[in-house]
């Protein structure tokens, strides 16, 4: 269920940004103001669902030990995580976390793919990645899959 959940997530935002491109040439336009509303509050209400269901996702997955919580996440933390279409683990940056619901929301590196997720699910980037993340370019998509079969 709580694929599902982030991939209607991931369909709401698109439409918020298709609104917000939509009112930047017409600002005034009643049912468009309307309608980024509404999909502002179900953004909303899909992040509060999602983070009340059970991570099946972490179940399934060897990428973490325990879920017991082992750092301190703020913004812009680089971070292992699940992404919730594929139940794999991948390199992530966190972009706001809420402490209240014990979740963080993140956007996936390489790839723009954002979702939310319990902070139990992430995981520190350790060894070459972490000294990688301070170096000054991204890795490539093949850089990471090869890393991800180390």
């Amino acid at each position: 269920m709580s694929e599902d959940l982030a991939k209607q997530l991931a369909s709401y935002k698109a439409q918020l940004q298709q609104v917000e491109a939509a009112l930047s040439g017409n600002g005034e336009n009643e049912d468009l103001l309307k309608f980024k509303k509404d999909l502002q509050e179900v953004i909303e209400l899909t992040k509060d669902l999602l983070s009340t269901q059970p991570s099946e996702i972490l179940a399934r997955s060897d990428c973490f030990a325990s879920a017991q919580p082992t750092h301190a996440w703020k913004v812009g933390d680089k971070c292992m995580a699940i992404w919730s279409e594929d139940g794999q683990c991948h390199e992530a940056e966190i972009e706001e976390t809420d402490e209240e619901k014990g979740t963080a929301a993140i956007t996936f590196a390489g790839y723009g793919n954002a979702d939310v997720t319990p902070l139990l699910n992430l995981k520190p980037v350790e060894g070459r990645k972490a000294k990688e993340d301070s170096g000054s370019k991204p890795m490539s998509k093949k850089e990471m899959i090869a890393q991800q079969r180390e």
